[in-house]
């Protein structure tokens, strides 16, 4: 965005110094500074979502690869039989989220052909869509964004109170059990 910026120099973690710096708009745009600036804030606010989604998939996996270790831990443990199902039902239910969230079919460069686009895929695209030129965002990328988010908003949601009352119902009941953190195969 055109403008007058200061930067902070550092060396070794001490400032050495401040330098100012202008950014100027390319004459031959058409567009205005107010435009270029509601394009910086569409794409920064689009960025944060995706952020935020791609790293709530990241914890899903983890969670899941965790239930999973748990469920070939104890798979012949009678006393965590409950457990272990609840072990697979959440499985399913973080799944389900990053599935809404994510294409997770992908594996070469002919799936995207295959499967369809989903969320983040779409709303990172309509970010780089908004991000050509100098214009600002149509009403209808505005639209499409604010209905893209609200769609992962719902998602982060479920994720959340899953991780807040599931995930703490589920490590109540296994110290309840009194297991074994360590095992080791023999």
């Amino acid at each position: 965005v055109p403008g007058t910026y200061q930067v902070s120099l550092t060396k070794n973690g001490k400032e050495v110094g401040r330098e100012s710096f202008a950014i100027k708009a390319d004459p031959r745009s058409e567009a205005t500074k107010q435009q270029m600036q509601a394009q910086f804030d569409f794409i920064t606010d689009v960025n944060k979502t995706v952020d935020r989604a791609h790293k709530s998939i990241k914890k899903i996996r983890k969670i899941n690869d965790q239930l999973s270790a748990f469920e070939k831990q104890y798979k012949d443990d009678e006393k965590t039989k409950e457990l272990i199902d609840k072990a697979k039902e959440l499985q399913k239910q973080f799944s389900e989220i990053e599935k809404a969230l994510y294409q997770t079919k992908n594996r070469s460069n002919q799936d995207p052909l295959n499967f369809p686009i989903k969320l983040t895929n779409k709303l990172g695209h309509l970010n780089s869509l908004v991000g050509m030129g100098d214009f600002g965002p149509t009403e209808q990328d505005i639209a499409v964004k604010n209905e893209l988010t609200k769609k992962i908003e719902e998602q982060l949601t479920k994720f959340d109170e899953l991780i807040s009352k599931e995930i703490k119902a589920f490590n109540d009941a296994f110290n309840n059990l009194q297991l074994n953190y360590l095992f080791v195969e023999e």
